[in-house]
């Protein structure tokens, strides 16, 4: 399904709205985009409302395939050489240290879990949603 044709989403009742790509989203985003919008539409929760949740999520996402794809051919670390004289003698300093990219791609990674526990895509939140509310009466139900 292309952008184009969603389905139509109810946002309430008797209304419906198609969950379209933010222009600003590139090629892979936008692909992306459509993979979130069809996984909410599948489990009945997909709304206009969560357009720009989703959109990050993809933009994030989109990041997180950059990065690592950066990372694999360059390796995580880099090399920084500096020379110096000191008391007439030539020292050379060789400093490693993690790429930038290594930050960008934890950070894109650590709020894409966050996004995706917040529009209920994880493993954990699709149990609950499958299971409803657990309605049994529990041993500290009298507290």
């Amino acid at each position: 399904m292309t952008a184009n044709e969603r389905a139509l989403v109810p946002a309430s009742p008797g209304a419906a709205i198609k969950m379209l790509p933010p222009l600003h989203l590139g090629e892979l985003a936008q692909l992306i985009f459509g993979e979130i919008v069809d996984q909410l539409e599948r489990d009945g929760r997909a709304d206009v409302r969560y357009v720009q949740h989703v959109a990050l999520l993809a933009m994030r996402l989109e990041q997180v395939q950059r990065w690592q794809a950066v990372l694999e051919t360059t390796g995580d670390t880099a090399t920084s050489r500096s020379i110096r004289k000191v008391d007439g003698e030539t020292v050379v300093t060789e400093m490693i240290r993690a790429r930038p990219e290594v930050t960008m791609l934890s950070d894109a990674m650590r709020q894409a879990q966050s996004l995706i526990g917040e529009l209920m895509l994880n493993p954990m939140a699709a149990l609950k949603i499958a299971s409803g509310k657990d309605n049994l009466p529990g041993e500290f139900d009298d507290f």
